[in-house]
């Protein structure tokens, strides 16, 4: 990372308050805010004998620039130092026009009558700050502006996370006299190796490179014992087939065993059939979290009237009305044993104290609130509160304290009755708890109604990935072919299905199967997934190749590396541009990424932070010796392990465009083509 200021002044204008240039003060602040590159942009003029004075004077790279004032608006215009003799030309002509008035600019057109060669500067406006440029007024120059400048830097991060934005800068803007402070934290770094224009120009396109602190950028870390490095940011794996580009990410993938690693080929198939049911596996298993979020409180329900058996419970009564009228038959015959008073006792009833523990719960959570103190203790103060939570507590002591002494008479109370009925000769009546059948019958018909809700058909979440939605949908099931691919087993369910529009003798059937008894709930209701296209289609056999790897890489966020190889065998070049691309800068701010590719739609096109150039070299004796060349994208030259560099343009252009014979003749083409 590289720290900038490109946005000096050092020439007091019409545009300036009246100050005096020290170059001492100058080389004191690159010195001690260790400053890398700063460039030198006065209002309207370029004063080439000062610039070649500070040049000589400072330690570090200093470039020429100028700050016109163009269309009631600023833009900062930064050339090459070996430009410099063009350079001040041009700028002669713009303080010809604007340096002699305080409020004058220039138009459009003039600008670009002066500098007429716009691809071979860096343009910056004032795009968060003022003066701003605005864009409309400047059609034709606006092409060429990849960088805009912030005010503060809260503009700066402002501008950072909105994809719409340029990419951001914020420079100082000092006016370097002898009284003025260093101007701290007003400065940018760049991820850059190279101090050059085409590294900066470069850097300045993709805000990935840019950050106000340089802990914020992407450093190189050792990934094998051989020494390879790369990026913790997005890097790029170049070289022609056979140079060991899959050999590097297999090892690259060993050495990280939580890494993912999505293979060439991997997320196609020659099968249609096949690769839809492994599509809609993964989807489910994806939504899995879904089906339990949508169907979690209806589980609770299926738990509760799993217990209940109605078949048990008419078998009670039945028993209880014969017990009943036999004892009626057999009252004249009573013996000592069932004249005792405990041989008719009833058992007391236990009270539920669930609702008691909720309250007391319920107490807890205001009182360790600390969120929403100050409104819970608005209306009820703290010490009310204390006061009931003691008052459950006790009342609940109270009542578990009874309960308990209930159980242990009932208890008594059975054990005597059974006795006594074991040496009695009269029948004797058993317990039973009417109101507890009642309300299981009142359970099974709530239950009923509450599966026939359910089964309606609905969506139930629908969620955007790019360009695709996936819609999760629930519906009754359709058959048993359809409840045994939930089960993921050979169990049938012809005989359950029979019974699928009565819950309570469908639950029963399910209760003898082979499954557990925990998941009887998924069996009710249908839980579906499909994926649509941007054009609310079902997705094609090629655009669910497209959305499985955008789920992957979204994925691939959860692991400590990305790894991917060759994407664009699989997947065409405007899905890689449109889809691809982003996802894996989005990725690269959290993890490594790495990519191996011989396509210019990501090798180039992604902003990748730094290059690895796998080739094979032939010896002289026959033998093959590979090379991994490493260096960052605005470098001169990649580098290998032993020290050996190769040119990175030529690396380029040979992996990514077939060499430069073949690039210029396509861009021929090209321009041929667009008239």
């Amino acid at each position: 990372m590289k720290k900038s200021d490109l946005h000096i002044h050092t020439v007091s204008t019409k545009r300036d308050k009246p100050f005096e240039f020290s170059i001492e003060k100058l080389k004191g602040y690159v010195i001690q805010e260790k400053v890398d590159l700063i460039a030198i942009t006065n209002h309207n003029l370029f004063d080439a004998q000062q610039f070649s004075d500070i040049t000589n004077a400072l330690p570090i790279k200093v470039f020429p620039g100028i700050e016109v004032d163009i269309e009631a608006g600023h833009l900062i215009v930064i050339t090459d130092p070996s430009d410099i003799d063009d350079f001040t030309e041009k700028c002669a002509k713009v303080y010809r026009l604007n340096g002699t008035s305080e409020d004058s600019y220039i138009s459009e057109a003039q600008f670009m009558e002066i500098f007429n060669n716009l691809g071979k500067y860096i343009l910056i406006p004032h795009y968060e700050k003022d003066p701003k440029l605005s864009f409309e007024r400047v059609p034709q120059i606006s092409p060429y502006i990849k960088c805009g400048e912030a005010c503060s830097a809260k503009k700066f991060i402002y501008m950072q996370s909105k994809s719409e934005k340029l990419v951001p800068v914020l420079f100082s803007d000092w006016r370097v006299e002898e009284k003025a402070q260093f101007p701290s934290g007003r400065q940018t770094y760049i991820d850059i190796d190279d101090i050059n224009m085409m590294s900066l120009k470069y850097a300045l396109t993709d805000k990935a490179k840019v950050s106000l602190k340089p802990e914020d950028g992407n450093s190189l870390f050792q990934i094998l014992d051989n020494g390879l490095q790369i990026s913790t940011g997005l890097t790029v794996l170049l070289g022609k087939r056979s140079s060991g580009k899959t050999y590097t990410l297999d090892q690259i993938n060993a050495q990280f065993p939580g890494g993912k690693y999505i293979k060439q080929f991997s997320l196609l198939s020659t099968d249609d059939e096949q690769s839809q049911r492994k599509f809609e596996a993964a989807l489910k298993n994806r939504g899995n979290s879904v089906t339990e979020s949508y169907l979690g409180p209806f589980k609770t329900v299926v738990d509760d009237v799993q217990s209940v058996n109605l078949e048990q419970d008419a078998k009670e009564i039945d028993e209880y009305l014969e017990a009943l009228k036999k004892a009626g038959e057999d009252a004249q015959r009573q013996d000592i044993f069932s004249k005792a008073n405990l041989y008719q006792e009833s058992n007391f009833s236990i009270k539920n104290l669930s609702s008691l523990v909720e309250m007391i719960e319920a107490a807890e959570t205001l009182l360790g609130s600390i969120e929403y103190k100050e409104l819970v203790e608005k209306y009820v103060g703290r010490r009310s509160l204390l006061r009931l939570a003691i008052a459950l507590r006790e009342q609940y002591i109270q009542e578990k304290t009874d309960s308990l002494h209930k159980e242990y008479v009932n208890s008594l109370i059975t054990s005597v009755k059974k006795e006594l009925s074991v040496r009695s000769s009269t029948t004797a009546v058993p317990d039973i708890d009417l109101y507890q059948i009642l309300m299981n019958q009142h359970k099974v018909q709530v239950f009923r109604d509450v599966v026939k809700m359910i089964k309606e058909p609905r969506v139930i979440q629908a969620q955007n990935l790019y360009s695709y939605r996936v819609v999760a949908q629930s519906s009754p099931f359709s058959g048993a072919l359809a409840m045994q691919k939930v089960s993921r087993t050979r169990t049938g369910f012809s005989d359950a299905f029979k019974e699928y529009y009565d819950p309570y003798k469908f639950l029963q059937v399910l209760k003898g199967k082979d499954i557990p008894a925990s998941e009887y709930y998924k069996y009710f209701v249908n839980i579906t997934y499909e994926v649509f296209n941007q054009y609310g289609s079902p997705a094609s056999g090629g655009e669910r190749s497209e959305y499985n790897l955008l789920q992957e890489l979204s994925d691939g966020v959860k692991n400590n590396i990305l790894i991917l190889d060759e994407p664009e065998s699989s997947f065409d070049n405007i899905f890689l541009r449109d889809g691809v691309d982003s996802l894996l800068k989005d990725i690269s701010k959290t993890i490594p990424v790495i990519i191996a590719t011989h396509n210019n739609t990501i090798g180039v096109s992604v902003h990748p932070d730094y290059i690895v150039y796998a080739c094979k070299e032939v010896l002289s004796d026959g033998k093959l010796e590979y090379h991994l060349y490493s260096g960052y994208p605005s470098s001169e030259d990649l580098v290998d392990l032993k020290g050996n560099h190769i040119p990175r343009k030529s690396v380029l252009l040979d992996c990514l465009e077939a060499g430069e014979a073949a690039y210029m003749d396509r861009r021929n083409s090209y321009e041929i083509l667009n008239g």
